[in-house]
């Protein structure tokens, strides 16, 4: 897993550094904070221009703010969703490396039972007796049928391979 984060991190160009960075701190409480108080500052000066009998730079119902946040939010999304789809190729490598990792242990593991239940047959102090227990975990587990039943069970409606 250290190897994945560590190719991850080779692999990510200066923006992509800088845009995990910037997502860091948009994700961050304190930035809701700071432009939830830039805006009432904002909305605030007005105000107090506009009591003060002069012509506001951006009058209710602030137009100007208006078209800063639509911008500062698309930008902000932006930054976001090519964040995310960078995170989203780490995962799926480390969903690969599990899954890889666990098939490769289901049949170790089906080996060993059937060396398990091997030996106990040619031992001759034992007992001979058929374990059907034994028997059906020294096959490895039938991905294809693991995989049509997690199908079933999260899409009923979808078909079966």
């Amino acid at each position: 897993m250290a190897k994945v984060h560590s190719e991850h991190q080779q692999d990510a160009s200066r923006l992509d550094l800088a845009f995990a960075k910037i997502a860091g701190w948009l994700g961050h409480p304190g930035f809701t904070l700071v432009l939830s108080a830039l805006v009432v500052v904002w909305i605030g000066v007005n105000l107090v221009i506009q009591a003060a009998g002069r012509v506001p730079p951006d009058p209710p119902p602030y137009p100007l703010l208006s078209g800063l946040v639509a911008l500062a939010a698309l930008y902000m999304t932006g930054i976001i969703l090519t964040t995310q789809r960078r995170e989203d190729r780490r995962a799926e490598r480390r969903e690969q490396l599990t899954l890889e990792l666990a098939i490769g242990i289901d049949q170790k593991v089906s080996k060993l039972i059937a060396l398990v239940d091997q030996l106990r047959l040619d031992h001759p102090d034992l007992v001979d007796h058929i374990d059907p227990e034994a028997k059906a975990m020294s096959a490895p587990t039938d991905t294809e049928r693991v995989l049509d039943a997690i199908k079933k069970t999260h899409d009923p409606a979808a078909p079966t391979v």
